[in-house]
């Protein structure tokens, strides 16, 4: 495991997601109103960049089927979506957003 800094905290306001690759993988970093979260950023239902959904509290929606997760545990919570998504311990260093990765 490797902690890799993903984000200034500026480039992700709350409310808000960004995508970020890591060695070839997207990652979709959440900063929800009780802080930052991270997981993999393609929906496992349909390939799509969750990051270009909605962020609803701590709830993503994918925005091709609309399928959703929980961004703190990557669990699939709304069909057509049943598969979890990868999740990634974050910290917050200063104005720095940083993931804990490793590759699978």
């Amino acid at each position: 495991m490797a902690w890799i800094k993903v984000a200034a905290v500026a480039d992700v306001p709350p409310g808000t997601m960004k995508q970020v690759t890591v060695n070839e993988d997207e990652i979709a970093v959440y900063h929800a109103e009780d802080g930052f979260y991270a997981t993999s950023d393609v929906c496992t239902h349909a390939s799509e960049s969750l990051s270009r959904g909605r962020l609803l509290g701590h709830v993503v929606a994918c925005p091709k089927h609309g399928g959703k997760f929980d961004i703190r545990t990557g669990e699939a919570v709304a069909p057509p979506c049943v598969i979890p998504l990868q999740t990634y311990p974050v910290e917050v260093r200063g104005d720095e957003v940083w993931i804990d990765y490793e590759e699978w």
